[in-house]
């Protein structure tokens, strides 16, 4: 039996071969049947599957998948009068962002898809991008916010993500709270990282925070004990990680094995995602992680409901609870259905005119508006803590109330 992932993948490439290309639009396709539909929007994603990137790419996946599901549940996208299924072809990137950009190639030349979804990681969608803005074909990011992405002029670059450099702003007006003084940051050299840090950095220092230590490593690397020994000897309050799933996981095992305590561990990837605590059980409790959106949030939309609802929807449809990375993948489809509703039509420059003139919208998962070079702005960020094995919001405003475990006990006592 085939695994989700690739059931989804080879659905997807069966419907491109059994469908024909309608005259001109490249994205939808005719029915050779008497269904109720008048045929399908094909959307392409080349979206991580196996590789470092692996396990965010399997949320951004679902993320997609759920808005896919829902929206064919309720018969398709209404677009000018009549309903269009909607089939996203998923292609693996393996987390490689020059593949990230040679599979949007490939989908556009030989699948004959126009409109797309992003890969994650900003590298990744860095990469895919300059193929859909060449092709003229719009993309929405739904896996990444780098402001490199949206700094080159381009035409046909979309998001629901805010900027990478705004994901701390939130963690540190926290730790303010509670009498944090000195911090220690620690980052991978990708794109979205590097961009994370330093956003955090500035705005650590503009509040009065003393970063008494500040360092790069490789993405993926295996081994940061020469850092947490420099770290160590600077005894910061708080140590702030701006990286990837697998390198939250490493910073918090190795910090145990050579026993390097803070009042308080923050980082931009991993405490959102179900299997930090998973992975880390009770050495996860008290961390906490910069958000995106989490199911508390008071905001719905016609599509997903309430965030609680979508949480829900979510949980029975994939067996966990989803994460910021999957709300706002599904955030990002949910436009590329808005857009194409507005346009009348999946022809790529009508979609991509559509998506520039939508001004502020009102999602599941907050509202925000799309600026003039594609990116987005005005959404509130939330922060998380792992509180027995589970994401609970902590911040902001009222959500204050639940946050707990700081100073954090000494692994030893935990």
């Amino acid at each position: 039996m085939l695994k989700p992932r690739k059931l989804a993948k080879a659905l997807g490439a069966s419907a491109v071969a059994l469908t024909l290309i309608l005259s001109g639009c490249g994205t939808a396709t005719t029915s050779n049947n008497t269904s109720s539909t008048a045929g399908t929007i094909t959307i392409g994603a080349p979206v991580a599957a196996t590789g470092s990137l692996a396990n965010e790419g399997k949320l951004v996946h679902d993320g997609y998948t759920l808005w896919e599901n829902v929206v064919n549940k309720q018969g398709g996208l209404l677009v000018d009068g009549k309903r269009y299924k909607v089939n996203i072809n998923f292609q693996d990137d393996q987390s490689v962002a020059t593949n990230s950009a040679s599979l949007t190639e490939k989908m556009y030349t030989q699948d004959n898809i126009r409109l797309f979804l992003s890969p994650y990681a900003s590298g990744n969608i860095f990469s895919a991008t300059t193929v859909a803005e060449k092709h003229k074909v719009p993309m929405i990011s739904g896996g990444g916010g780098a402001k490199s992405i949206f700094t080159r002029d381009y035409k046909y670059v979309f998001s629901a993500y805010p900027y990478s450099g705004d994901y701390l702003g939130s963690v540190l007006d926290l730790l303010k709270t509670q009498g944090v003084k000195t911090l220690a940051f620690l980052h991978a050299d990708d794109v979205f990282s590097k961009e994370a840090d330093q956003g955090g950095e500035d705005y650590a220092k503009s509040h009065g925070f003393d970063v008494v230590y500040s360092a790069q490593y490789p993405s993926n690397a295996s081994d940061l004990t020469s850092q947490l020994t420099q770290i160590a000897q600077k005894a910061p309050d708080a140590l702030i990680g701006t990286g990837h799933f697998q390198e939250a996981v490493l910073l918090v095992k190795e910090a145990k094995q050579m026993n390097v305590n803070f009042k308080s561990i923050a980082f931009t990837v991993g405490p959102t995602m179900p299997s930090f605590p998973q992975t880390l059980g009770k050495d996860a409790e008290g961390i906490l992680g910069a958000s995106l959106w989490t199911p508390d949030l008071p905001y719905k939309d016609d599509i997903f409901g309430t965030s609680k609802e979508y949480a829900d929807l979510y949980k029975q449809t994939f067996g966990v609870n989803p994460d910021y990375h999957s709300a706002m993948a599904s955030a990002a489809a949910e436009l590329m259905g808005l857009a194409v509703q507005k346009a009348g039509s999946p022809d790529p420059q009508k979609v991509r005119d559509a998506l520039a003139g939508l001004g502020t919208v009102h999602l599941f998962d907050g509202d925000f508006t799309i600026e003039a070079n594609g990116s987005i702005s005005g959404l509130k960020l939330p922060v998380v803590q792992i509180q027995d094995g589970k994401a609970v919001t902590v911040w902001p405003g009222s959500f204050s109330q639940n946050f707990k475990d700081f100073p954090l006990p000494a692994w030893n006592k935990r």
